[in-house]
């Protein structure tokens, strides 16, 4: 295994989406690790350009490879979709080697989780789950993330120094994202919700009545603040959003229990990112021009073109 300038452990950063790229320029801002990053549209030519760009922004090294990124560091983080992240361990599986750490932290079912550390396990390197409890954004590397595994207590003494907030709460491979799974059918839910709620207040003129009789329910909350913030959110990540709400709904039915709110806020979500397709203003919006978001989230109603009227049969 190569290892680091100075004694320096090398973290891989697979996956260098929000969260990815979040994590990659905290660690390597603590000036503890040398850390490297790989992403798969690294082999798309029509996105490897901006994807090179963030790297050099984020001042890591560039991995050609998933292979390559796996067998030069210590600890392997897999911060990608959850469509991809069962197929990512099994990959990195034939490339780790005994002694190296692969931190999961995709939101994923704990059925999913515990396929990827069985994938992982098989090339005797360690794996430990994470959860990461709240957007990125807002708390960068500070935010509070669950972990879970035979090693998770080592991997956390290893990360904290560098700003991380690990939570060791399980040796059980699945605990975390169970927590992570449930948390996210209460507040992807909400969101999904809000957005079909003010959508279709908006289309009738209402959403101020709606907002002040909310804020008279839920005293303390300003709905059209809080409001306009989910709205942002989904707008800004509606797809990824959708698929951890189908892990959400897997994550129910393995509990013995009916999914049926999961499946349908992944469909608001998902119609948000369809929206978002079709007028990409819709992607630099203000959250807090709020009433200009809702008109262009609107569906014009169709306009009738004959009487409603049945016609008698002659």
């Amino acid at each position: 295994m190569t290892r680091a300038v100075c004694g320096r452990r090398r973290i891989a950063m697979i996956g260098l989406g929000e969260a990815g790229g979040v994590f990659a320029q905290g660690l390597i801002a603590s000036d503890l690790f040398e850390v490297a990053g790989y992403d798969a549209l690294l082999e798309d030519p029509a996105s490897a350009p901006a994807v090179r760009a963030k790297i050099r922004s984020i001042g890591i090294a560039e991995c050609s490879s998933l292979e390559h990124a796996c067998r030069e560091a210590d600890l392997v983080f897999s911060a990608v979709t959850a469509a991809a992240a069962r197929e990512v361990a099994e990959q990195a599986s034939g490339y780790l080697r005994p002694g190296q750490f692969f931190f999961d932290i995709n939101s994923v079912s704990p059925s999913v989780k515990r396929s990827s550390a069985q994938a992982i396990e098989r090339s005797g390197a360690s794996y430990v789950e994470g959860a990461v409890m709240a957007p990125v954004g807002p708390s960068g590397i500070t935010v509070e993330i669950l972990v879970a595994g035979a090693r998770a207590g080592e991997l956390a003494a290893l990360l904290t120094p560098a700003g991380m907030n690990l939570e060791v709460i399980a040796d059980t491979i699945g605990k975390a994202s169970a927590i992570k799974m449930c948390r996210s059918s209460m507040i992807k839910g909400i969101e999904a919700l809000v957005v079909e709620c003010f959508v279709t207040a908006r289309a009738y003129g209402i959403e101020d009545a709606i907002v002040d009789s909310l804020n008279r329910s839920f005293p303390g909350t300003d709905w059209q603040m809080r409001g306009a913030y989910m709205t942002s959110r989904v707008l800004q990540h509606g797809r990824r959003r959708a698929a951890e709400l189908r892990e959400v709904a897997t994550t129910v039915a393995e509990a013995g229990v009916v999914p049926r709110m999961a499946p349908a806020a992944a469909e608001v979500q998902d119609w948000v990112a369809d929206r978002v397709a079709e007028k990409p203003e819709l992607r630099s919006a203000n959250h807090r021009d709020w009433r200009a978001i809702l008109d262009l989230l609107v569906t014009p109603k169709p306009v009738r073109t004959s009487s409603p009227m049945a016609t008698t049969r002659r």
